[in-house]
C-alpha cells in the first residue's frame, strides 16, 4: 500500500496514508482550489500516472520543477522512490533517507507496482488497470453515461476488453484472438500470392476438372509402371494414346478458330457496308418539296457522318482484338501439330516412354499443386469463420457473467445506501460496446452516485488496488446517502482516496469517522502547497 508522500512544496512537508479509506478533508465552506483535487492527482502521480502535469499546467509555473518522494509497503517491506516534474518518465529508487540508489524508467516502475500488488495480467498494464478509476475534477473520465471510457474518443470495444481483463477473464479470449489472428495472416499471405500470381488460383470448376485429370494421369502412370516391358517393345500403343489426346486438343482449337473467323467476317462486312447519307441524296427531296429546310438536312448529314465514324472505330478495335486471338490460336495449333509430328517421328525410339512419363509427372504435379492451394484457401476460409464464431460465443459468455456480477454488485450497494425500493443503475455489455443506465433521477448528484457505485462494485469484485474519488462526485447527493455510501469504502482494507468537504452535514458519527480517516485537512488558510495562486487562476478564468 501507499505509505507516505513527501515534498518540500507541501505545506506539511509529508502526508501519511493508511489502509482502507483515506480522506482528503476540505472545509465547511466547500472552498475551491485549496488543493483537494491536486492532491488526488499527486497520489495518482505516485502510482505512475500523468494527470498531475497534464491537467495542472500552472503547477510548475508557480512552484518551479520539484520532486515527490513516496514509499510503499508490501509484505512488511518498505520501498522508497522519487519522481520529479522535470523528468517524469524517470523514477529513482531510494534508500531510507530518500537518497537515490538507482534509476528506472516509468514503465519499469509501474511494472514493479503491478507485480507488488500481485496483479497477474499479461495483457494489461498497471496504468491501464487503475487509470480509469481515478475520478478527479478536470479529467476526461467523468461522463456518467460512458463510465468505462478513460477518454471520450476511446472505442467501445477497447473499453469492454479492458473490463474483461480487469475481471481476469481474458485468457480464453486472448487464446482464440491469437489463433484467429494467425489464421487471418495465413489467409492474407495466400491471397496476396494469388493476386501477384506467385501461385495459381483456380475455382471449384477447375478444381473438379483437375481431380478428374489427376485420377486419369495417375492411372496412366501406374499402367506404364506395371507394363513397362510391354511399352518398351510396343511404343506405338503409347504414341497412339498421346496422339489421340493431342488430336482432341487440336480439334478444340480448330473449332475456336472457326468461330473467330466467322466473327471477323461479320465485322468486316459491317465495316464495308457502313455508309452515311450525303447531301446529294437530298436533291430529290428538294425537287418535290421545295420548302424543305436544307439546313436541317445538312445537320442530319453531319450527325449521321459522326455516328458512322464512331461505329467504324469500334468495329476496327474489335477486328484487331479478334485478329490477335486468331494469331494466338494459330500458334497453339502449330505447337500441337509440331508435338504430334515429333511423337509420330519417334515411334521407333524408346525415349518416348521416358518423355511421356516426364510430361505426365509434370502435369500431375501442377494439377496437384493447384488443387492443394484451392484446398488450403477453402480450409483457411472455414477455419477463420469458425474461429470468429467461437471467439464471439466465448466473449458473449464472458461478458454475460461480468454483466451479471456488476449489476448484482450495484444492486447490493444501492439497496444498502438507498433501500430496496430504489431503482439501480445497470450496465449492458456487448462485444464491441456498452451502455450504462443511471438512476431514474437525472440530477447531477444522482448521476455521479451511479458512477461511484459502479466503481465500488468493480473495486470489490476485482484485483483493482485502489480508487480515487473527488469531492464533486458527492455534491448534491442526499446527506444520509453519502453517509451510508462512505460505509461501503470502509468495507475493504484496499486503499481508497476520497476528497470531501462540508462533513458536518453528514451527521456526527460520519463527521467523526471522516476526521479520523483524514490524511490532511485543507481550508482557505491552509492550502496544500506553500504557495497560493488562486487569484491568478481566477483572473485566467
Amino acid at each position: 500500500m501507499l505509505v507516505e508522500i513527501r515534498s518540500d512544496r507541501f505545506r506539511t512537508n509529508k502526508i501519511d496514508f493508511h489502509k482502507g479509506l483515506n480522506i482528503v478533508l476540505g472545509d465547511e465552506n466547500a472552498t475551491n482550489s485549496i488543493g483537494k483535487s491536486i492532491l488526488l492527482m499527486v497520489i495518482d502521480f505516485a502510482f505512475g500516472g500523468g494527470s498531475l502535469l497534464e491537467y495542472n499546467k500552472d503547477l510548475v509555473e508557480e512552484l518551479g520543477d520539484h520532486d515527490y518522494y513516496f514509499s510503499f509497503e508490501f509484505d512488511k517491506d518498505v520501498y522508497r522512490f522519487r519522481r520529479g516534474t522535470y523528468e517524469p518518465d524517470l523514477v529513482y529508487k531510494c534508500d531510507e533517507g530518500y537518497e537515490p540508489t538507482a534509476t528506472i524508467s516509468i514503465e519499469e516502475y509501474t511494472a514493479f507496482l503491478k507485480a507488488a500488488y500481485g496483479i497477474e495480467m499479461e495483457d494489461m498494464s498497471f496504468r491501464a488497470l487503475v487509470g480509469l478509476y481515478s475520478r478527479v475534477w478536470g479529467k476526461d473520465n467523468l461522463n456518467v453515461h460512458k463510465p468505462l471510457h478513460v477518454v471520450q474518443n476511446q472505442s467501445g470495444g477497447e473499453c469492454v476488453n479492458n473490463l474483461i481483463k480487469t475481471f481476469g477473464q481474458y485468457a480464453s479470449i486472448k487464446e482464440l484472438t491469437e489463433q484467429l489472428k494467425g489464421k487471418e495472416e495465413e489467409r492474407s499471405a495466400l491471397t496476396n500470392a494469388f493476386k501477384k500470381r506467385i501461385i495459381p488460383k483456380i475455382g471449384k470448376r477447375e478444381y473438379e476438372a483437375n481431380e478428374a485429370r489427376i485420377a486419369a494421369m495417375e492411372r496412366e502412370i501406374n499402367d506404364i509402371k506395371t507394363h513397362l516391358a510391354k511399352y518398351a517393345t510396343n511404343i506405338a500403343e503409347l504414341v497412339n494414346r498421346e496422339v489421340l489426346e493431342l488430336k482432341i486438343q487440336k480439334d478444340g482449337l480448330l473449332s475456336n478458330k472457326l468461330k473467330l473467323e466467322s466473327k471477323l467476317a461479320r465485322i468486316r462486312r459491317n465495316i464495308s457496308d457502313n455508309r452515311y447519307i450525303r447531301s446529294r441524296h437530298f436533291d430529290g427531296l428538294v425537287k418535290f418539296f421545295p420548302d424543305i429546310n436544307k439546313d436541317r438536312l445538312s445537320s442530319v448529314e453531319e450527325f449521321h457522318s459522326g455516328l458512322v465514324k464512331v461505329l467504324k472505330s469500334e468495329l476496327r478495335e474489335a477486328e484487331n482484338e479478334l485478329n490477335k486471338q486468331k494469331v494466338q490460336v494459330d500458334n497453339e495449333i502449330l505447337a500441337v501439330e509440331s508435338k504430334m509430328a515429333g511423337i509420330l517421328a519417334s515411334v521407333d525410339q524408346p525415349t518416348i516412354v521416358v518423355d511421356r512419363v516426364y510430361d505426365l509427372a509434370n502435369a500431375l504435379r501442377n494439377a496437384r499443386d493447384e488443387n492443394e492451394h484451392f484446398e488450403n484457401d477453402t480450409a483457411l476460409k472455414s477455419e477463420v469463420q469458425s474461429l470468429k464464431e467461437r471467439l464471439s460465443d466465448e466473449k458473449i459468455k464472458v461478458i454475460g457473467l461480468i454483466q451479471k456480477t456488476i449489476n448484482d454488485g450495484i444492486r447490493r450497494i444501492v439497496t444498502s445506501v438507498y433501500g430496496p425500493q430504489r431503482k439501480s443503475p445497470s450496465i449492458l455489455i456487448k462485444e464491441n460496446g456498452y451502455s450504462y443506465e443511471v438512476f431514474e433521477d437525472t440530477g447531477t448528484g444522482t448521476a455521479y452516485a451511479s458512477l461511484i457505485v459502479l466503481d465500488l462494485t468493480v473495486f470489490r469484485a476485482t484485483i483493482l488496488p485502489f480508487v480515487a474519488h473527488d469531492s464533486l462526485l458527492f455534491k448534491n447527493i442526499e446527506n444520509d446517502s453519502v453517509a451510508r455510501l462512505l460505509q461501503v469504502y470502509l468495507g475493504t482494507e484496499k486503499q481508497s482516496f476520497v476528497a470531501i468537504d462540508e462533513i458536518d452535514k453528514y451527521g456526527r458519527d460520519t463527521a467523526s469517522m471522516l476526521r479520523d480517516r483524514s490524511v490532511i485537512q485543507l481550508d482557505d488558510d491552509n492550502v496544500l502547497f506553500i504557495k497560493d495562486w488562486r487569484g491568478k487562476r481566477e483572473k485566467k478564468q
